[in-house]
């Protein structure tokens, strides 16, 4: 999974999130078309970035996890 840092935004009375065109692309979307969304899937994607100086280091933990899950989940099964 790959991460990207994004800033929640207001619009109006929503808030938005961002995705990139290539994300668009390669998941066949197009812009002002409705999708569904599993708020639960969305929650565990998300991680809020803390403002003190661990933030760097609890992104890059969260993206390894998340990358590497198989890997981590298969060694403490050993």
């Amino acid at each position: 999974m790959d991460s990207k840092k994004r800033k929640l935004r207001l619009v109006g009375n929503s808030v938005m999130i961002s995705v990139s065109k290539d994300f668009l692309a390669k998941n066949n979307l197009t812009i002002g078309e409705t999708v569904f969304l599993d708020e639960d899937k969305l929650k565990e994607a998300i991680t809020k970035i803390n403002t003190h100086d661990d933030s760097k280091i609890d992104f890059l933990m969260n993206q390894s996890i998340q990358e590497h899950h198989e890997t981590y989940k298969d060694l403490v099964d050993l």
